[in-house]
């Protein structure tokens, strides 16, 4: 009797608890007016990057695969035959003046890649909607803020493979877990998010992005067999045709901010990094973004810009132009062997 009396009130500290904390977490929104998930569920300091944050550092942790496959995953509904190929901008009706900001989350084997929180925050800022292509990897290792930018319905993501591998070279089972085992890990993301005692009766909890549509590409580069892999997996392949190069270090914000401004026309996808690889990309943001309001333009999810109007499609990857691919991986070894 004694060791059941002590059960029940354990349980009962516990429910008492979770009670509590769900209390604080209603009292806190009530107080302040935030009924949004992102507002109940984290401060603007908790929310807020770090310069440290940015950093990319030496990691030797490997993915829990068999927790990644142990997710149930939504049935794939493949891309009809209009839709396959790589999507590379989109084609707008009348005087629309859509665009489409995106930015990678890269990371691979052996380390640990950055959040540009100075991106974020910013896009944030100024109500700014864009794109994520995130790494399954990158979920796993920053799992804080996968679940706030899944929160943020800002954002929309997308997959950009697992360990951000070479699709143009993987085999068949690679590329299936390149695919399935990243949405695995934004479904696990999600699942956590949505679990959490703030996110109880919270402004946007029933309209949060349930599944993954949209894939990049690791390099941008692809095959035949990359590209069917993807439709049939019901994700739409999405490249780029705005390059801010933000990775080169010797480009200065505002050269970043001119290549975005000069090159934007309505329908355009831009793709820039928010995983701290992109150098200058916050500040060429702040060039960037007022004068392309000024411009007129709206931006938009991809999502949204392809819903406006008809996809312009390729049946190859590239950077620029057709070709440029093997001409970055000539480049590539050239600079290995020296």
């Amino acid at each position: 009797m004694i060791r059941r009396g002590w059960m029940l009130l354990a349980i009962g500290v516990v429910a008492t608890g979770i009670a509590l904390a769900y209390a604080g977490d209603s009292a806190r929104a009530t107080a302040t007016g935030e009924t949004s998930l992102l507002s109940r569920c984290w401060s603007e300091s908790a929310l807020a990057g770090t310069e440290k944050e940015r950093r990319t550092s030496p990691n030797s942790t490997h993915l829990d695969l068999d927790a990644l496959r142990a997710v149930a995953l939504p049935k794939p509904v493949p891309i009809s035959t209009v839709s396959r190929g790589s999507i590379r901008s989109v084609k707008l009706p009348g005087n629309e003046k859509l665009i489409a900001l995106t930015f990678d989350l890269c990371e691979s084997n052996g380390r640990k890649s950055g959040y540009d929180g100075h991106v974020i925050d910013y896009l944030r800022a100024e109500d700014v909607k864009a794109t994520l292509f995130v790494s399954g990897k990158w979920f796993e290792s920053h799992p804080a803020r996968a679940e706030q930018l899944i929160a943020d319905p800002r954002f929309e993501i997308g997959g950009h493979g697992l360990i951000h591998r070479d699709f143009s070279k993987a085999s068949t089972a690679v590329l299936h877990d390149e695919i399935y085992l990243t949405e695995a890990a934004f479904l696990r993301a999600r699942n956590r998010l949505i679990a959490k005692s703030c996110a109880w009766n919270a402004e946007g909890i029933s309209t949060l992005q349930d599944r993954v549509t949209l894939m990049r590409f690791p390099y941008g580069w692809c095959n035949a067999n990359a590209l069917a892999a993807v439709a049939d997996a019901g994700q739409l392949a999405i490249q780029w045709d705005v390059v801010t190069g933000d990775p080169d270090p010797h480009l200065s914000a505002k050269r970043i901010a001119q290549a975005i401004v000069m090159q934007a026309h309505p329908g355009a996808i831009v793709i820039g990094h928010a995983n701290g690889h992109g150098r200058n990309t916050a500040e060429a943001l702040k060039i960037a973004i007022p004068e392309l309001k000024k411009e007129g333009y709206r931006f938009v999810t991809v999502s949204e810009l392809l819903a406006a109007g008809e996809p312009v499609t390729t049946q190859s990857c590239y950077t620029e132009h057709p070709g440029d691919r093997k001409r970055v991986a000539q480049v590539k070894k050239r600079s290995r062997s020296k």
